[in-house]
């Protein structure tokens, strides 16, 4: 057995870059496409490591052709997110230590057990869930981003996924190519 000791990731120096804040909208705005009411979304991302045992798509066909340039920089550090990231008043900025306390609290089997229908449980579970995204890996020319992303609202409640997007016409958008995914 390998003994790893794994290093806590570091507050990035740098500010977000205008195609990071892009990025990040637009998964935001494609994985919210249904129009939730309002959303917690995590202050902070979290490192983007492709290559641990749960996640490992080093080797998955959707990177083929990617020469990632910054994979080493997302795998070991984290932004704070910010107003100035979503502005939008049904994006709630909140502290992810704190939400998975209510996630916890509002899991959709705790609530059927406490006689909620299943429609009301979720619902509660959803209103508490948490959305999180990685650091962003681009390519060389930057016209291509690796991204992570979960929701957890629960523990049978949840989804996630890696997202290649690629800047079309100025803007960022997903590609067909899809990593990895789970839903719970």
């Amino acid at each position: 057995m390998r003994n790893a000791i794994r290093e806590s990731p570091a507050k990035s120096a740098a500010p977000l870059s205008a195609d990071e804040v892009a990025v990040y909208r637009a998964v935001l705005h494609q994985w919210n496409s249904d129009g939730r009411t309002s959303l917690n979304v995590s202050d902070r991302t979290f490192p983007l490591d492709v290559a641990s045992p749960a996640n490992d798509i080093s080797n998955c066909e959707c990177l083929k052709g990617m020469e990632l340039e910054s994979l080493v920089r997302a795998s070991h550090s984290f932004h704070p997110l910010t107003r100035d990231v979503f502005p939008e008043t049904d994006i709630r900025l909140v502290n992810p230590s704190k939400q998975f306390t209510a996630i916890q609290n509002n899991d959709p089997q705790i609530g059927i057990g406490r006689g909620k229908s299943v429609e009301t449980a979720v619902d509660d579970a959803f209103a508490r869930g948490l959305f999180s995204m990685s650091e962003i890996a681009f390519d060389r020319d930057r016209h291509r981003a690796l991204v992570r992303y979960s929701f957890a609202c629960g523990s049978l409640c949840g989804n996630g996924g890696t997202w290649v997007l690629e800047k079309v016409d100025g803007a960022w958008r997903r590609t067909g190519r899809v990593c990895a995914g789970w839903i719970s």
